[in-house]
């Protein structure tokens, strides 16, 4: 009896024919919403990897401005400033040397390694993003 009519509806397999059409409808939408999403993820991660070495040159122009202003200041100033420029360094290259997937693969490993300090990083990026978007309005 899998093919019979029940009440003017066609059941097969035990669901209603207007059942699967909704099921297949369902099916669809999450396939090409999955698709969609797909597609932006590939296009973010496009696009990082485009902005990456002009993202190293501007950080080290930044880090080789740092040095030159610190060493007219004070030492204490400028071992300050000397640290700072080594650290935007490092992420210079850190940039150029990583593509996406990398980064993301890195950025993993830290949140695994520190939960905590990371859910407070997120809450408090999504509270400056907020903010930033309230503020345009």
């Amino acid at each position: 009896m899998t093919n019979s009519e029940i009440g003017g509806e066609k059941w097969q397999n035990n669901r209603p024919e207007g059942a699967a059409k909704v099921g297949d409808k369902i099916a669809d939408a999450a396939s090409q919403a999955k698709e969609r999403v797909s597609e932006f993820g590939r296009t973010a991660a496009q696009k990082v990897d485009e902005s990456r070495s002009g993202t190293a040159a501007t950080l080290k122009g930044t880090a080789d401005s740092i040095r030159s202003g610190a060493q007219s200041s004070g030492q204490a100033i400028t071992d300050v400033a000397n640290r700072t420029a080594e650290k935007i360094d490092a992420t210079a290259d850190y940039i150029r040397d990583h593509d996406f997937r990398g980064m993301m693969a890195d950025l993993e490993q830290v949140v695994r390694r520190n939960p905590t300090p990371a859910l407070v990083g997120a809450i408090g990026i999504g509270f400056l993003l907020g903010a930033a978007l309230r503020g345009r309005n």
